[in-house]
Parts: structure tokens; sequence; C-alpha cells
């Protein structure tokens, strides 16, 4: 099961924030677990294969201790989903990225966004979100019913738009405490912001393929 960083030793839980913050602002190659380690406040360089066994042990585990909150909401919009009979794009697309924006605080969403970027780049069998396919079934659910409501997309055309729409999303939250800035004529509110780039990662996923007018 995942475990929530409250859950994890005071060491523990310094290491999984220093390394969210330094994966996510040079990339899960730009930093060394020593200065992960410095980061955090320890003197023990052997700290992270001691809490965490491996590089790929500590990138999971910052990946899940996100999980738990998100994975709980997403299964209940799932619920409602199936009570309402609507397992459409839409619906789906949203109980998959909006918790991300409802659960976490600005401060902890940025962080994580960022994070999440840095491991795009993780490769397929070793990513996060497959190494975790077993202890979050509304998240796999909901991927899988997403995939059904876009059924005339081939798989790997809906795997690359899916991407880009989440990392649509994940960028557009990693602004929210620099780049992004409220005012009357803009962005009136956070959640303003957030539905607009919901409905701008939903127009990644919609349009047909081949787009229209395509000849070969």
């Amino acid at each position: 099961m995942p475990r929530l960083l409250q859950k994890f030793p005071p060491i523990a839980q310094r290491l999984l924030l220093a390394g969210e913050r330094l994966y996510g602002q040079h990339g899960v190659d730009g930093v060394s677990l020593r200065q992960i380690v410095a980061a955090a406040g320890q003197g023990n360089n052997n700290a992270i294969p001691l809490h965490f066994g491996s590089k790929l042990g500590f990138i999971q585990a910052i990946s899940e201790m996100r999980l738990p909150p998100l994975e709980k909401a997403r299964l209940i919009l799932l619920d409602r989903a199936h009570a309402d009979g609507d397992l459409g794009a839409r619906r789906m697309l949203r109980i998959l990225l909006m918790p991300l924006a409802a659960e976490m605080n600005a401060h902890d969403f940025e962080h994580y966004a960022r994070f999440t970027l840095a491991v795009m780049r993780v490769e397929p069998e070793e990513h996060p979100f497959v190494k975790s396919a077993d202890i979050s079934p509304a998240s796999m659910e909901v991927h899988r019913r997403l995939q059904q409501a876009l059924g005339h997309l081939p798989t790997d055309v809906f795997r690359r738009r899916l991407a880009l729409a989440c990392n649509l999303f994940l960028g557009s939250a990693s602004q929210v405490g620099g780049k992004l800035r409220l005012t009357r004529n803009g962005y009136k509110s956070r959640a303003l912001y957030f539905e607009d780039m919901f409905e701008a990662a939903l127009a990644v996923l919609a349009p047909p393929f081949p787009p229209d007018g395509w000849q070969d």
C-alpha cells in the first residue's frame, strides 16, 4: 500500500520533500542522491538507500506519498459517474485530473506537478504510474474507461495525446506559485484557472484521427 508522507519517519519525510522539489527543478538525472541528502539536512550519504532501497525506490515513494487522497477522491467521483451512467471522455478526464487541484494546496501541487513532469522521462516499465497499478484501482479504471471512450484513437495516438493532456495540466499547475497572476480581466480565481486548463487538456484528446482533411 502507498504510504502518506506523514506516515514516514521524520528523516524520510525530509528526504521525500527534498527529492520531490529537486527532481522537479532539475529532472531525475539532473541531481544526485547526495545533493538531495544535503538539501534535506542529513549527514549520512547513504540515507536514501537506507530508507528506500534505491533511486527508483525513492522515486516510487515520492510518487506514492501523494497517491492515497487522490485515489480516494477518484473512487468517489468514479462511483458517481457510474451512478449517472456517464463514462464519457470528459467525465473520465475530469476524474483523472481535477482531484489534483482539489486535494492539494497550491504549494504541494506545484512541487508534485513539477516532479511528475520530470518522471515522464523515466522508462515506461519503471514509471511510477505503471508500478502503482496494483494500489490505484480507481485511477487504472479511469484510464481504461477513458481509452474506451476514445476508442476511435489507435492505442499509440491515445497514449501520446493523454501524455500531452497531462503535461499541459501539470505544466499549468507548476506555474501557480510563479508566473500565474490572478487578475480581474483574466483568471479571477485559481478554480477558474484550473477549469480552463482542464478544457484545454480535453481539447488535446478530442479531435478525430486522422485529422480532418488529412491525405496520405
